[in-house]
């Protein structure tokens, strides 16, 4: 479902929206902070603050819908995952070691988009840290385009 080139994409310097919905299909979103591929399998890890995002986090479980949307800011190009998720686990160690690296690539890219450190530092947090694991179902290409919203097939 998602290549090399998408996975290394969506574990880069990129911005990272998910969306989930309630029981009465009723949405939320949050902030991604760092993503990374489960071994050489078909899932996923990404990290998101309960503590910014808590309605996102409250709808996840396991078979729950999640959409991500994976944006490279400085050319706006851009995937779109479904998926259904598989856990919803407080991080490790190793976990708040992939967003302090997350951290770490994205701050210079949006640094020389212009965007200062006090605009992005409350959402560069890894407070009430949570691992989303997830399965994708579908991938999209959202880049700006005649190509916008084709599902990605493979």
């Amino acid at each position: 479902m998602v290549d090399s080139e998408i996975a290394d994409f969506v574990e880069g310097a990129v911005m990272t929206i998910l969306a989930s919905r309630d029981e009465r299909h009723h949405p939320a979103i949050g902030r991604g902070l760092g993503t990374r591929r489960v071994g050489d399998g078909p899932l996923f890890d990404t990290m998101v603050s309960r503590a910014q995002w808590p309605r996102l986090i409250d709808n996840l479980h396991e078979g729950a819908p999640l959409a991500i949307t994976f944006v490279k800011p400085d050319d706006y190009r851009t995937y779109q995952v479904k998926g259904v998720i598989e856990a919803v686990t407080p991080a490790d160690e190793d976990d708040r070691a992939l967003t302090r690296a997350y951290h770490g690539r994205i701050f210079p890219v949006l640094s020389d988009l212009g965007v200062t450190r006090g605009q992005i530092s409350f959402w560069l947090t890894d407070i009430g840290l949570q691992r989303l694991r997830y399965r994708p179902t579908d991938v999209f290409l959202q880049t700006p385009g005649p190509r916008a919203g084709a599902r990605l097939e493979g």
